[in-house]
């Protein structure tokens, strides 16, 4: 956790004792009242297809009536969606996906929620 905090002080050019983690996922990280969601690549790929299963359940099915939901090719919905890269389903806020690569040669993609 404490290399995540440092990858977000760096990227918003804050002292690390101004970041709050959060008490209910260890990916987010609260500054000045906005929330942040700082992962690794694997960690971010994990929670881009969960994002991407949601919407398919919670936005497209319930729109598909009768025998259209069995013409729905799920992975080719997935793979026209990641086109738009993942902050376009993890970053609420603008779409964003910032790369931080720390000095230790740790990277994280910060995407600001809120």
């Amino acid at each position: 956790m404490e290399t995540k905090i440092k990858a977000l002080a760096s990227h918003l050019e804050c002292k690390k004792k101004d970041i709050t983690p959060s008490t209910y996922d260890d990916n987010l990280f609260e500054w000045e009242g906005e929330e942040y969601l700082v992962c690794t690549d694997d960690e971010a790929d994990s929670l881009w297809e969960e994002s991407l299963d949601s919407y398919l359940e919670d936005c497209i099915y319930p729109e598909l009536t009768g025998n259209l939901a069995s013409y729905l090719n799920d992975e080719a919905w997935k793979n026209d969606a990641r086109a738009d890269g993942r902050g376009h389903s993890l970053s609420g806020y603008d779409g964003e996906e910032i790369e931080v690569t720390l000095k230790s040669g740790d990277t994280f993609y910060i995407y600001r929620v809120n």
